[in-house]
């Protein structure tokens, strides 16, 4: 399992946090190129997992399809994920799905699965955003800065095809449970306060508040 330190980070803009990380020991570079990623996030209609999230429920799942690139047209092999928190550990497990579009019957069709359908999940928000990728020398720490985010509802599987933009930068930083007393020295490198922050809860709340 491993760790997810999340940063949200107001009124400072990509290119200082970018430059701030690639300063701190631990010799980041580049891991990927800058791409788009998209999510639909699931929920049941009682909004369980949303409620779990804001109780701070220590043993939690959510589940999302995410695939890469653009958010309309074809939607290339979008993978079925449940994401698992236990504590401040986490871990997912994926499915491969078929690639499909995101339109009310390719939606529904892509998403009538057994495990979705026995614990009453539909889905709920979009979100998409650009994300850049770093990783330590070593490759025993991975951080991600997501910028440009935008919220979609769903309303019975249809996209709201008019978003919300959140200005601000989520950093994240991602190491394996068993790597974190030799990577503190990275941790205190970073200058920005900690949060307990969840874009799926961000989304919910400002497109359904």
């Amino acid at each position: 399992m491993r760790h997810e330190r999340k940063y949200r980070i107001e009124n400072v803009s990509h290119e200082a946090v970018l430059q701030d990380m690639m300063s701190i020991a631990g010799a980041f570079d580049n891991a990927y190129p800058d791409r788009w990623v998209n999510s639909v996030y699931l929920d049941s209609t009682d909004f369980n997992a949303l409620n779990e999230n804001l109780s701070g429920i220590s043993q939690r799942s959510k589940y999302r399809m995410r695939w890469y690139g653009d958010l309309n047209g074809t939607l290339h092999t979008p993978i079925l994920e449940e994401k698992v928190k236990h504590n401040m550990l986490g871990y997912k497990n994926l499915l491969q799905l078929e690639s499909t579009k995101l339109n009310q019957d390719s939606l529904r069709k892509a998403l009538d699965l057994k495990q979705i359908k026995d614990l009453g999940l539909i889905p709920t928000v979009t979100i998409r955003y650009l994300r850049t990728y770093l990783e330590s020398y070593d490759h025993r720490v991975r951080i991600t800065i997501d910028r440009n985010l935008q919220y979609f509802g769903i309303n019975n599987y249809q996209l709201d095809p008019y978003g919300k933009q959140d200005d601000a930068i989520i950093l994240e930083v991602k190491y394996d449970e068993e790597d974190e007393e030799d990577i503190d020295y990275i941790l205190q490198d970073i200058r920005y306060r900690l949060t307990k922050n969840s874009k799926f809860v961000s989304a919910v709340m400002n497109y359904w508040s």
